[in-house]
């Protein structure tokens, strides 16, 4: 008896049209365990999935002949399939990629014909491919410093943002590598996010979505970046002018900040030698113009950044579906332990590389046929010349010859090359990023399956635990979660800002009387409280408003209600000047005066609040030898 496949039933439903199944396999690929029981029964019953798709088959709007809406896209999701339009160059071409713009991506270099277009992407990838090459600890360095870079406000707070962090980490690797200013990390933020949804919706959402504005915007942004580029290479190679030779004066003493950094515990300066990508490029590579490298370079960014956002929140999102957290928090403990030792390493990496496994971080791949029947009479579709396939890279990691390919194997050890796009020699979807972006993807993750009391945060709808999403089902775009904070920074601020009566000269006057009369007593209770640090209060614009600054240890919740209760008749005082005042005496109300305290509460700018003792209370202070 056949195996049962429901999906696939539906999908061949004669009931339904075209637009129906068009819209059924798109909620199946875009949800990641809808995806997986696809694959599974892809690979049950072996077939080439022809669809409808939603996609204009001309390339650029301004290209000759009649626009037409309704053509034939095949999934692809046997192994050996997919290994062939990776490598056959006379049978498949990169073009789907052409209207991201061939000037501004590497991949857009290749046209439908396997001629020298094809040739001269191998050689941009070869040159990149040896003018991207550190020794391991040069990166590893680099991934250190660029998560404790990204770390600092995200991890502020309780709850965070995963895909956010792991995508900031990324931005500043790329920083310090290329050889960006700091102030450019925010122009590699807005045109990554632009190149990267583009290329998302290029490779994969324009058979099913419309999102005219896509392409434009990727283009553009590349373009832009691609500008920036060359202005760097141009400075590194001569800096003309005064402001230039500023800018290169900057990007050196930055440079030197990098080469001078002592990583702890020896203090060791791992990147005393460390010379970035552009610098190198603008004094060695004579064989391009600056705007061949601006593009080599452009193309690559886009695929490392992409790359390491989804591979971490795809990686921890696994551990925590697929309950492997446990596991992974222990080897993320080893590893973290074991600097040195190479085995610790390498099994928390195939931990990783299994998670990414089931689901890559770049789960679809565009290629174009250019000759009829590449695959024979592949289970009855006969794939002509010129037809779209969309490679189900996914489905071609499980079908490895394995033993149990759809479940989570925690002892597997084999790296699948087709995780990142197959083997660097013969693949041409290859990601230049995987040697140099798998540690800082290993380091994030180590990183974050380290914080204390990690877990997912809950919808409060429905009570589950919300789940890493991802727009169009491809690129990553959330993924909440939330540890224990005070076991890394106990202090908190408050900045309590309290909107002064009118007339405002009557009412600032008497609150400066009450603060100057009150000062004792506030003094006495913050000493007998014994976590707070620091408190003052301010009068800003014009006497209009009073705020109140504070610097404490421990649950917001209870202190506030601590002051309410210790220093009530003050507060009664100070409230009868201040508009939209709980309600009083605030002893009797204290629930009311922490709501209006916490409605008053300012967040320090960017949630940035710096610590040199993030875990000394004011009692471990005062109990110290030399405050004693």
């Amino acid at each position: 008896m056949p195996p049962t496949t429901p999906l696939l039933a539906a999908f061949d439903d004669a009931q339904i049209s075209a637009f129906q199944q068009n819209r059924l396999l798109f909620s199946w690929l875009s949800d990641e365990q809808q995806r997986a029981a696809l694959y599974q029964e892809l690979l049950q019953t072996p077939r080439v999935l022809q669809f409808t798709s939603c996609a204009d088959t001309k390339i650029h709007a301004s290209d000759a002949g009649d626009s037409v809406y309704h053509q034939q896209v095949y999934l692809l999701s046997q192994r050996a399939h997919i290994e062939q339009a990776l490598t056959n160059t006379s049978f498949f071409s990169n073009s789907p990629y052409l209207a991201l713009g061939s000037g501004t991506f590497m991949l857009g270099l290749d046209k439908d014909q396997p001629t020298p277009a094809t040739d001269e992407h191998k050689a941009q990838r070869q040159f990149a491919m040896s003018a991207f090459k550190y020794d391991g600890r040069t990166i590893a360095a680099l991934s250190a410093l660029a998560y404790q870079a990204a770390s600092v406000l995200p991890l502020k707070t309780r709850e965070f943002d995963l895909a956010y962090l792991s995508e900031q980490a990324a931005l500043r690797f790329v920083g310090f590598l290329f050889g960006f200013a700091q102030s450019d990390i925010g122009l590699l933020e807005q045109t990554m996010r632009l190149a990267y949804n583009g290329m998302s919706y290029q490779m994969f959402a324009r058979h099913f979505v419309a999102n005219p504005f896509a392409v434009p915007q990727a283009s553009g942004a590349m373009g832009m970046l691609l500008v920036r580029v060359g202005q760097l290479i141009d400075q590194y190679q001569k800096a003309i002018g005064k402001k230039e030779q500023d800018e290169v004066a900057t990007l050196q003493q930055e440079l030197k900040d990098l080469q001078t950094f002592a990583f702890p515990p020896q203090g060791t300066l791992l990147l005393k030698d460390f010379e970035p990508i552009l610098p190198r490029l603008a004094r060695t590579a004579a064989q391009y113009s600056g705007t061949e490298l601006a593009a080599i370079v452009v193309g690559s960014i886009a695929g490392i950044i992409g790359n390491v956002q989804a591979s971490v929140s795809i990686a921890i999102s696994q551990f925590f579906t697929l309950r492997q957290m446990p596991l992974a928090q222990a080897a993320a403990l080893r590893a973290a332990q074991n600097p040195a030792d190479a085995g610790a390493q390498n099994a928390f990496s195939a931990l990783i590389l299994e998670a990414l496994r089931l689901q890559p971080p770049a789960p679809f791949l565009p290629r174009r046929v250019l000759k009829d029947n590449p695959f024979g009479d592949a289970d009855g579709v006969r794939v002509p010349a010129g037809a779209l396939v969309i490679l189900a890279v996914g489905a071609a990691t499980r079908d490895d010859g394995q033993p149990h390919p759809h479940d989570f194997r925690p002892t597997a050890s084999k790296d699948d090359p087709l995780i990142f796009g197959g083997d660097p020699g013969d693949h041409l979807h290859q990601c230049l990023g995987k040697y140099i972006a798998m540690p800082l993807v290993a380091q994030v993750v180590q990183q974050v399956l380290l914080l204390p009391g990690l877990a997912q945060t809950l919808d409060p709808t429905t009570g589950e635990p919300n789940r890493l999403q991802k727009h169009w089902g491809f690129n990553c775009s959330s993924f909440p979660l939330q540890y224990t904070v005070d076991k890394r920074v106990i202090q908190q601020s408050l900045n309590v800002v309290m909107e002064i009566k009118k007339p405002l000269a009557v009412h600032a006057e008497a609150l400066k009387q009450i603060i100057v009369y009150g000062a004792p007593r506030i003094e006495l209770r913050l000493q007998q409280a014994r976590h707070v640090h620091f408190a003052f209060f301010e009068f800003l614009e014009n006497d209009s408003k009073l705020v109140l600054h504070t610097i404490f240890d421990g649950d917001f919740d209870a202190y506030i209600e601590h002051f309410a209760l210790q220093i009530g008749p003050l507060f009664d005082l100070l409230f009868e000047h201040i508009d939209n005042a709980p309600p009083l005496p605030v002893a009797e109300f204290p629930k009311e005066f922490i709501d209006a305290i916490r409605l008053h509460n300012k967040q320090p700018a960017g949630r940035y609040f710096y610590s040199a003792y993030p875990m000394r209370t004011v009692a471990d202070i005062n109990a110290s030898p030399e405050v004693r």
